[in-house]
């Protein structure tokens, strides 16, 4: 038993950092843009979504129990569906940029994430997703 826990912390220690595996075959493009306005939104939620999916769930489970066993089991599904759903999701919150770029122009993002208002120029960062960043205003002489 101690053998084999000193082989899988050696070979725990031989791990690398590398570059996730997430990221490959993914065109990363950074530039920078000047924020010209900012709106709160509200995202749409899929909690309804997740109740329904829950109870439908929870009711198909105790289909063979009888009627009060299934309208638990469908109460109980409806709770724990919304509940996971609304946990995964987080916040309804975020906010719309309006930004525009010499190199790709007038163009919006929205995003959870709010940046200070000290500055009015963000870097953006295109993958498989796009997050902006607060920079200096130097960045964004155009």
């Amino acid at each position: 038993m101690n053998k084999l826990l000193l082989g899988l912390l050696f070979l725990g220690g031989c791990t690398t950092q590398g570059v996730d595996r997430a990221d490959q075959n993914v065109m990363i493009k950074r530039f920078y843009a000047k924020v010209t306005s900012v709106q709160p939104v509200k995202l749409s939620s899929n909690v309804k979504t997740g109740i329904a999916a829950g109870s439908t769930i929870g009711f198909v489970d105790q289909l063979d129990g009888n009627h009060e066993e299934m309208i638990a089991g469908a109460v109980a599904g409806a709770l724990v569906g919304g509940l996971v759903t609304a946990i995964s999701e987080g916040s309804n919150d975020a906010f719309e940029y309006s930004l525009r770029s010499e190199q790709e122009g007038s163009f919006t993002l929205i995003q959870k994430e709010q940046i200070t208002d000290q500055s009015d120029c963000v870097e953006v960062t295109i993958a498989s997703e796009a997050h902006i960043k607060e920079v200096d205003s130097s960045h964004c002489r155009f």
